[in-house]
């Protein structure tokens, strides 16, 4: 797999609905356990993404991170809302209108 998005996980409370978003919107998404803040492990993913984008989440929610902007991030979501950030990540990273 060459083009994926990779998600920094501090929690593992959203990755069900958030493997199932990227999965429904036909985007690969790598997870790995990770441990931080949110804004932190998105930063990192993005940076070792291919695509330049990265998912940081943990208990208190999920972020999405552009590898070329440190500033804040792109998206933000609760983790109650994990598959409806799913969908919309997955269509900024496929570059399909939200």
């Amino acid at each position: 797999m060459s083009a994926f998005v990779l998600a920094l996980l501090d929690s593992s409370e959203s990755l069900a609905e958030l493997s199932a978003g990227f999965e429904e919107e036909g985007v690969p998404l790598v997870t790995e356990p990770g441990w931080g803040s949110r804004e932190a492990l998105a930063h990192d993913a993005a940076a070792r993404s291919p695509l330049g984008l990265g998912i940081g989440g943990d208990a208190g929610g999920l972020v999405l991170a552009l590898a070329s902007w440190r500033g804040r991030p792109y998206l933000e979501a609760a983790p109650a809302e994990a598959r409806a950030f799913a969908h919309a990540a997955a269509r900024i990273a496929a570059r399909r209108p939200l």
